[in-house]
């Protein structure tokens, strides 16, 4: 089929994207099913982007109704034979609204101030038909001045803006930025990177442009090559924002940009710069089997996530240090931090890696007050699990850049087959032997815990415990308003023991009224192994529970250097 998509907002503040859709049928066909995707690779979450689409109506040529009806909760089927006119040719067309108003990089977001089209939430396509060459014409209000998206330029004046993609996976996979956004670039290795910033953020002194270069020269010089003819940064910067979202040759980013100016929360920008831009390679192209060709009206179960993002969240925070962008003591806080996070998880005793990524769907992307005592997150365990298999690689004299080579020779060589597990375990095996595979596989299969002292050790680091000296009651506390609730309650902790329940209200401790400023140092004071009458208010009950405060659990206070050579070797390695 080839499809021309018409795309107008009239009244942004309104949040509406009008679209037009022109295309034909067969002329043997009597009946077409149409959809529009639930869920945006690379976010394993059904949204369901059907429930904010209104007033659509389909039409032939002459601009007669045509008969269809809803089949389920994101597809309809056009009927040609229950239609009471006849349709002079095969040509028809689709118009509808979707309404967009929300601000993350897998959703579409239109105000006075720009708008953001993801192409998941509005762009219908049709089952069991190849797209050819899409073409999508944008119409936007004067007060607007650019466009920056991945997608082909094929606009012939000035005034009209029309661009194409190759495919329908491709046309989705080019978010588009209209608007008055700030707009700069770089080259590299003669092909164009685009930055087009949009959004507020305070004044700080790093040089963005100049940091992102050196990111993609060193992970694209790593690489051996560049798999795309041009490239674009998408970011946007508004309080509390945080996150990223990977295309073939784009990315959008989102950070809080009040932030900039902290040297630790600036690190952060940087990792998400190199993790979602590394994502063009791992990910994109190196995949997991059950990644593409994508069915965007169901879930895509794959046990492999820990290859998609694991790996991805090795190499952003390592990329960064290799480059010089960080020093090895600030890399260090980094794996310090990592390594609390993951002790501070109880559901690492429960999930797997791969029971993690398979489960992602009804897991790692829909949250409760439970989910750290019953799952764990395979970015987190997966980029420590890399960083233990590098520490192993690099005792043998290999690297984790040996892999990483391996895995894009893979998929040169077969690029339109995804991957499993058994050929990541096949190329370590053939990295660093035997015995390395079967350590490694053993940390994806099981919830045996890792070694993670050892492999630091091997890596010329010596990881330093501590137990603060305050009391642990295993929970913590939301406000709202002026009240105070236990939102999450550990397992096997001091509220655990007790009952307390996520949702309970604090009222008071001993009789003294709990005061929401005063809860932390409060909580901080409470002696150990000394029982408590916490008094709740649940569902509505007030009722009184025994807390006995307990030793807070240790955690990592710092990843000190013994041997220099052995930490270099490891981190930054000869391949």
């Amino acid at each position: 089929m080839q499809i021309n998509y018409k795309v107008k907002i009239t009244a942004p503040h309104q949040h509406m994207v009008q679209v037009r859709l022109e295309t034909s049928k067969l002329s043997t066909e009597n009946k077409l099913t149409f959809f529009l995707p639930s869920w945006s690779p690379g976010s394993y979450l059904m949204r369901e982007y059907a429930r904010h689409i209104r007033q659509m109506r389909v039409l032939n040529k002459t601009g007669e109704f045509l008969h269809f009806k809803q089949l389920s909760k994101n597809s309809w089927e056009i009927d040609w034979a229950k239609s009471e006119i006849e349709s002079p040719t095969d040509e028809f067309i689709i118009e509808y609204e979707v309404y967009c108003h929300e601000l993350t990089v897998r959703t579409s977001h239109i105000t006075r101030e720009h708008a953001y089209l993801h192409g998941p939430t509005y762009l219908l396509g049709f089952e069991q038909h190849e797209v050819v060459n899409p073409t999508v014409e944008i119409n936007f209000p004067p007060l607007w001045s650019k466009i920056s998206t991945g997608l082909k330029d094929i606009s012939k004046k000035r005034e009209h803006f029309i661009y194409q993609a190759r495919d329908y996976d491709d046309l989705l996979d080019c978010p588009i930025e209209i608007g008055c956004q700030q707009t700069d670039g770089f080259m590299v290795g003669n092909i164009p990177h685009e930055i087009a910033f949009f959004g507020k953020t305070y004044p700080h002194r790093n040089n963005i442009k100049e940091h992102m270069q050196q990111i993609v020269e060193h992970i694209s010089t790593k690489m051996g090559e560049i798999p795309y003819e041009k490239y674009l940064f998408l970011s946007h910067f508004a309080p509390n924002l945080y996150g990223g979202l990977e295309h073939a040759n784009s990315t959008a980013l989102q950070f809080d940009g009040t932030k900039l100016a902290s040297r630790k929360d600036y690190i952060n920008w940087l990792a998400l710069v190199s993790h979602e831009y590394f994502h063009t390679w791992n990910v994109k192209r190196i995949r997991p089997k059950e990644l593409g060709p994508f069915n965007y009206q169901t879930e895509a179960y794959t046990p492999l996530l820990w290859l998609a993002e694991g790996l991805t969240s090795l190499m952003d925070e390592l990329f960064i240090y290799q480059c010089g962008l960080i020093s090895l003591e600030e890399y260090l806080e980094m794996q310090k931090n990592n390594l609390n996070r993951y002790y501070a998880t109880p559901g690492r005793r429960f999930d797997s890696l791969e029971d993690s990524s398979f489960n992602a769907w009804v897991k790692l992307y829909r949250p409760d007050e439970n989910s750290a005592n019953s799952s764990m997150s395979y970015y987190l365990k997966g980029g420590i699990a890399f960083w233990a298999l590098n520490a192993l690689l690099a005792k043998e004299g290999h690297h984790i850049q040996e892999l990483i080579g391996a895995l894009w020779q893979r998929y040169k060589d077969n690029p339109s087959e995804g991957m499993v597990s058994k050929e990541v375990f096949k190329l370590v095996e053939d990295i660093g032997g035997v015995e390395i595979r079967k350590q490694f596989e053993v940390m994806v299969e099981t919830t045996e815990e890792m070694d993670i002292e050892k492999f630091f050790s091997l890596a010329g680091l010596k990881i330093n415990f501590e137990r603060p000296a305050e009391s642990y009651l295993g929970i913590t506390t939301e406000t709202k308003g002026e009240r105070l609730f236990v939102k999450v309650v550990a397992l096997d902790g001091p509220g655990y023991k007790a009952g307390l329940n996520a949702g309970d209200e604090l009222i008071a401790i001993n009789e003294l009224r709990v005061v929401v400023g005063d809860y932390a140092k409060l909580a901080k004071s409470l002696l150990i192994d000394v029982p408590y009458k916490f008094l709740v208010n649940r569902l509505g009950y007030m009722m009184d529970v025994e807390v006995v405060a307990e030793s807070s659990p240790q955690r990592v206070k710092s990843i000190d250097v013994v041997d220099y050579k052995a930490v270099e070797n490891c981190l930054k390695g000869s391949v």
